[in-house]
């Protein structure tokens, strides 16, 4: 590997310790390779390196953070080299994207020097939003450049690793949402939003919200409405392959003044549409190149992490 980028927990003091755990570790089993960061204090990468320039350049990211900074990493991945590997280091709270506690360290980058951890693609969504009105699609917030932010235009992609999330702006009033998976209507509905959730985002707001829990290699994607007005409303799970197109539609009861809609990436990139518009999701082209130590499985993280099947009842 000729450079591995790390990216850090937005809090510096948070992930100083472990940061330098890395940085001496690396230097040894690495002692060749160019190491650039984007924590800044005593940081070898430029002043100024932006996210998407240290994926940009890296063979490998390693995050060090929570599962936030795991997302914000494979969306600067997704942005600026879907070659790049991508490591999880935890030093946030439930660590289930970014698995590996600090006490891992030494095992984890002796592993990756000799060729040994265990190489997964997870599935990403690329979504395209756009209004039926004249009006520009407005960036509202983007983790990853906030230059971006404020910009408009007339329609906006964004990518995501967990979920795209579609939600009333600046109201609790409910949207009324017409599903179409490829050229075939689901069904409309009456509810405070949906989403869309890959496999590996089974497990964040999506199972809050009441969908299932997916393998991460399922080549499926979830379909989970948010507190709908109606017992028949349930999650459903579509093809990889399938073209989900979501109209957020203005009807004639609606009387919210701005009549605009929330497109949510990762919880991260915040997109703000007038209605009526269309969200149309489906499978990225790119995959993310996850590298994780083989010694515990998926099932082994939902019990540790999710207390699957645990049972109260086990410890009198």
């Amino acid at each position: 590997m000729k450079c591995i980028g790390i990216i850090g927990h937005v809090d510096p003091s948070v992930m100083r310790e472990t940061l330098a755990l890395v940085l001496d570790k690396l230097a040894s089993k690495f002692p060749d390779t160019k190491i650039i960061h984007s924590e800044q204090a005593g940081s070898t990468a430029p002043l100024g390196l932006s996210l998407t320039e240290i994926a940009k350049q890296s063979d490998l990211i390693i995050s060090i953070g929570g599962d936030g900074t795991m997302l914000l990493a494979a969306r600067a991945i997704a942005r600026a080299n879907p070659s790049a590997k991508l490591i999880g280091i935890n030093v946030g709270k439930l660590g289930f994207l970014s698995e590996h506690p600090p006490d891992e360290i030494d095992s984890l980058i002796d592993e990756l020097a000799d060729h040994k951890l265990v190489a997964e693609e997870r599935l990403m969504l690329k979504a395209k939003v756009k209004s039926d009105s004249k009006e520009n699609v407005i960036v509202k917030r983007d983790n990853l450049d906030v230059e971006r932010e404020g910009s408009s235009s007339k329609e906006v992609t964004l990518d995501a690793l967990n979920e795209v999330v579609i939600d009333n702006y600046g109201s609790t009033r409910m949207l009324t949402l017409e599903i179409f998976v490829d050229s075939a209507l689901l069904g409309v509905i009456r509810a405070d939003g949906i989403m869309v959730a890959t496999p590996t985002g089974s497990t964040g707001y999506a199972v809050s919200a009441g969908g299932p829990i997916i393998e991460p290699s399922s080549p499926v994607m979830l379909i989970t409405p948010i507190a709908p007005h109606s017992l028949n409303v349930r999650p459903i799970i579509v093809p990889e392959s399938a073209i989900i197109r979501v109209r957020a539609r203005t009807d004639g009861d609606d009387r919210s003044s701005e009549h605009q809609a929330l497109v949510v990436a990762d919880g991260q990139e915040q997109i703000v549409v007038n209605r009526p518009a269309e969200v149309t999701v489906s499978a990225s082209f790119n995959r993310i190149h996850l590298l994780r130590r083989k010694e515990r499985s998926y099932f082994d993280l939902l019990r540790s992490k999710l207390f699957w099947s645990a049972d109260r009842r086990d410890r009198r």
